[in-house]
């Protein structure tokens, strides 16, 4: 379950299929410290990581490297029966000449795609405006995505669901639902 130095694997995210890793990199590191990553293997939550690519040109990797110096950071017992994938992404688009990073999903009320600019999307997906329910967003391994017609990378967003982390006490489960938001605002 863990690789190089106690790694978890599924905290190295392999590239090797990405036309643009350098690209995908950059795009990840938008997003920083901004999502709380999880690790399925350990079933810990990240909040506080940085990021490195390895590797030889033909076969890159995206190493994810926890904070453990900022213990209170880092969630334990996070099972995978918490985590869901959601119909959220986030990507870049070109607009009048000028990038803009847009959040895209399932509206439950519409029924329908909805796509909105970052700022509004995150505000209304907090609401619960996407999905199901008001979700608490992170990332995890395969959550970095390319676009299949162009080298453009995208982020698809998981959701810890708070309430199924019966083995943590409500202050935990409260603490992993505040931290989800906490570093988004800067987004908002």
């Amino acid at each position: 379950m863990t690789g190089r130095a106690n790694q978890p694997r599924d905290l190295v995210w392999d590239l090797e299929d990405f036309r643009s890793p350098d690209n995908a990199m950059r795009f990840f590191n938008l997003f920083k410290n901004s999502f709380m990553v999880y690790s399925s293997s350990v079933e810990k939550l990240y909040c506080a990581y940085s990021s490195q690519l390895t590797g030889p040109m033909d076969r890159k990797r995206m190493v994810v490297l926890p904070d453990f110096n900022q213990f209170e950071s880092i969630f334990s017992r996070i099972n995978a029966t918490a985590v869901s994938e959601t119909s959220i992404v986030i990507y870049p688009k070109v607009i009048q000449g000028k990038t803009r990073l847009l959040l895209s999903g399932h509206a439950k009320a519409a029924g329908t795609i909805e796509t909105l600019p970052l700022k509004q999307g995150l505000k209304a997906l907090k609401m619960g405006y996407f999905d199901q329910n008001p979700i608490s967003p992170a990332l995890m391994l395969g959550d970095l995505r390319e676009f299949p017609e162009k080298p453009l990378p995208y982020l698809r967003l998981h959701s810890i669901n708070c309430a199924q982390l019966t083995s943590l006490s409500d202050f935990e489960r409260r603490d992993i639902s505040k931290g989800a938001w906490a570093k988004l605002v800067n987004f908002m």
